[in-house]
């Protein structure tokens, strides 16, 4: 039997000995239980999970100083974001792609998601995440493709063929696809192009390929290895109408403008892109072809 060493002698470890050490060990034990879990960003929920607690947030002005937001780097979301928001002493936490910041959302990471309304509608609709949108920030935004201010030719083309495709109704046909209905507001032509242009530049005849940050669904997603979505079916549409092929290809969003305006892989971007005024400086958009603001989802209470 082990012994130990008390007071200068040594003596056996009796039964006496060791229920004193289990009720001491008892009382640090409910001493413990009895004080709540400080999570790691500095609020006591009881849970221990290290998740800042979201209970209550129904729009922005629920948020608090030191509240973290999670945006996609590079989009307006980010830029509303830190025009709005960080004035007020909270933290925008920018992410290399959407479903980076709704995935820190669920962990617990951030509070919210500042981001386009129609991509998080089509985030939150999986119940398993545990998610909802709480609040539609009006700010009047639109998609639009983008194009190489030294390729007018083509972007001419596409706004003729995305007229056309809204006229025919194929535009209605192939938003209830990925939405699920009609849309509140339809885009309006607004460049004035009512004939189609005689030719199109591209980097390969007889095909239009479409710079893409393909994890944006339901506008584009990779799904068994295939580009799929909303802008890749209206991309095939307007396609068709001027008789070519149409062809997506993967980037970082933050990489489109630079490559657009290279040249040298893609002809065009199609990826859920706003239309603004900064943009503009540097690239070509088509006419509008889809209405979005932004908005604040957050985890389901609880």
């Amino acid at each position: 039997m082990p012994v130990v060493y008390v007071e200068g002698g040594f003596m056996s470890k009796s039964k006496k000995w060791l229920a004193l050490a289990l009720a001491v060990g008892l009382v640090l034990a409910l001493g413990l239980s009895g004080c709540a879990a400080k999570t790691d960003e500095g609020t006591t929920d009881g849970t221990g999970g290290g998740e800042p607690a979201a209970a209550g947030i129904k729009s922005v002005d629920d948020l608090k100083e030191g509240d973290k937001i999670g945006v996609q780097s590079g989009t307006t979301g980010e830029g509303w974001a830190k025009e709005n928001l960080e004035p007020k002493g909270i933290v925008v936490v920018p992410y290399d792609d959407v479903l980076l910041a709704f995935s820190a959302l669920q962990a617990g990471d951030v509070v919210g998601v500042i981001n386009d309304l129609p991509i998080s509608q089509d985030v939150v609709k999986d119940q398993t995440r545990g998610l909802e949108i709480v609040q539609e920030i009006k700010t009047d935004e639109q998609y639009g493709f983008a194009f190489s201010k030294e390729n007018t030719t083509l972007r001419d083309s596409v706004n003729w063929a995305l007229a056309e495709v809204i006229k025919d109704g194929t535009y209605k046909t192939v938003y209830a696809k990925w939405f699920g209905g009609d849309p509140m507001s339809m885009p309006e032509p607004m460049s004035g192009v009512t004939a189609k242009p005689a030719s199109i530049k591209t980097l390969t005849a007889g095909k239009i390929i479409v710079g893409s940050d393909t994890a944006y669904p339901p506008f584009e997603n990779v799904e068994g290895g295939q580009t799929v979505g909303f802008d890749v079916d209206l991309m095939n549409a307007i396609g068709e109408k001027l008789g070519v092929t149409v062809e997506f290809k993967s980037y970082k969003f933050d990489a489109l403008i630079t490559g657009v305006q290279a040249g040298s892989e893609f002809d065009m971007v199609g990826s859920a892109m706003t239309i603004t005024d900064e943009r503009k400086q540097s690239i070509d958009f088509s006419d509008p072809y889809i209405n979005s603001n932004q908005s604040l989802a957050v985890k389901k209470a609880q």
